[in-house]
């Protein structure tokens, strides 16, 4: 038995809406990834179907997901499913112009 893995992810609050060729509805929002053993957060893209899906800005604990999907591992983070921290992002801690 694996244990889950769990990665914070920054919710920034942009997002990107509308309607797919075949007419399904959509919504890209964006955020970033605190990967394990890396020194800066990555920027990643998460899918909604709704506007109202999109979790608030803030920062969430969320599980990582491994499967195997055509015989290749992947991850999965889906923040809607995440947990809310009381941890601040960096852009709300850190002033315009301050460098760490």
């Amino acid at each position: 038995m694996s244990e889950v893995q769990t990665v914070l992810v920054e919710i920034t609050g942009d997002y990107r809406s509308g309607t797919s060729q075949k007419g399904n509805p959509y919504c890209m929002f964006e955020g970033y990834v605190h990967l394990p053993n890396r020194p800066y957060p990555e920027k990643a893209s998460f899918y909604a179907e709704k506007v109202s899906e999109v979790p608030p800005v803030g920062t969430y604990r969320v599980d990582a997901k491994l499967s195997v999907k055509d015989g290749r591992v992947t991850v999965d983070v889906d923040p809607r499913n995440g947990v809310r921290t009381e941890l601040p992002s960096l852009s709300k801690v850190m002033k315009p112009g301050q460098v760490a």
